[in-house]
């Protein structure tokens, strides 16, 4: 008998993943004439990604093409809104900034990505092959993933609304406490994410491939 993988397709966090992409992408396509229901709608793919964790426990519904949906669903998001930020913020300094940020995210999560891959584990977040205490601890605890992850989003959105809406300097004031703490602590972590990934695909060629040990 046939079996139809296509119903994995309809997993319910699956279907949330569909739902935060198509939220995302119509706030892009909406960004400088409604800022209102672009934060809307980008706050609400963003807030989906707990649900739909969530669900894939409840419903034991967990799949890799959930996990990739997932992945490939933040990693553009967040990069599409740096690089909205920096249209509205368009002078080099900036632009450079942004670029930077754009250019780390990518590249620690995709090293990341592989790294699990050659060492044959079925997730990124799998702490298994990670030799860094703090990355271990950031994958290792849900707590502070989502607050170093909603700092850096909130981050980003904050930059987003201040270009449009006016704020007292009060709430200006501690907006910047609040989120660069956990904006820069996100920043440290793909840093530290890159490194220790990069040194488990090292570490893995060396040990697996014996023209590496002959030399």
């Amino acid at each position: 008998m046939a079996i139809n993988h296509t119903k994995i397709y309809t997993y319910v966090p699956n279907l949330i993943g569909f739902g935060r992409v198509l939220c995302s992408l119509i706030a892009f396509f909406i960004y400088d004439t409604n800022p209102g229901i672009f934060l809307v709608l980008y706050t609400t793919s963003f807030l989906l990604d707990a649900l739909d964790g969530e669900a894939a426990r409840r419903f034991n519904q967990t799949s890799r093409f959930g996990a990739v949906l997932d992945m490939v669903t933040d990693r553009f998001s967040t990069a599409a809104l740096v690089t909205l930020l920096s249209h509205l913020y368009p002078n080099k300094p900036c632009i450079m900034g942004f670029i930077m940020l754009n250019i780390l995210d990518f590249v620690s999560h995709w090293v990341r990505m592989y790294s699990s891959m050659v060492n044959n584990v079925t997730s990124h977040k799998n702490t298994s092959v990670m030799t860094n205490p703090l990355l271990r601890v950031y994958y290792g605890n849900r707590t502070v993933m989502g607050v170093l992850c909603l700092g850096n989003e909130l981050f980003y959105i904050w930059l987003y609304a201040l270009y449009f809406y006016h704020f007292s300097t009060l709430i200006q004031t501690l907006a910047w406490i609040l989120l660069i703490p956990t904006w820069g602590a996100k920043q440290l972590m793909n840093v530290i994410q890159l490194y220790d990934s990069a040194e488990s695909i090292v570490k893995w060629e060396y040990e697996n491939d014996p023209h590496h040990k002959s030399k």
